[in-house]
């Protein structure tokens, strides 16, 4: 009985592993979709922002910074972000990078494009995003 339960179960186990078939996802539109905004209660005056980014082809991102940090999280493509005095990082499916408070970045979407989860620490009374003049 438990050896036919288990031979029963292979198939399911063997696509589980490998895959198995696609999970259906969300499309957003290209851009910084925020999908989540509330407070942080063990940090009063803060916000959590998440937002699913998703940039075309060597799409431009302009130079800004945050009054709170960024983390950022490439799900798909892949993305160059650059920070002054600093060497550029490429960034691709899985890879992730900590942005300190105050930090001028800016960069570009890969030939395929980006998409990303992006989570801001919004501080209160701040703007989320300061464009910065090159």
């Amino acid at each position: 009985m438990r050896k036919v339960a288990l031979l029963a179960l292979l198939p399911c186990l063997a696509a589980c592993a490998s895959g198995g078939g696609a999970i259906a996802t969300y499309q957003p539109p290209i851009g910084s979709n925020e999908v989540l905004r509330g407070p942080i209660e063990g940090a009063p005056g803060r916000q959590l922002v998440v937002g699913d980014l998703v940039f075309g082809p060597g799409s431009p991102i302009p130079r800004h910074y945050h009054h709170g940090e960024e983390f950022l999280y490439v799900i798909g493509g892949e993305t160059i972000v650059s920070r002054p005095g600093v060497p550029d990082v490429v960034l691709r499916a899985g890879d992730s990078l900590r942005i300190p408070p105050g930090t001028v970045h800016w960069g570009s979407a890969g030939p395929d494009g980006v998409r990303a989860i992006s989570s801001w620490v919004a501080v209160e009374g701040q703007p989320m995003r300061v464009d910065v003049p090159e």
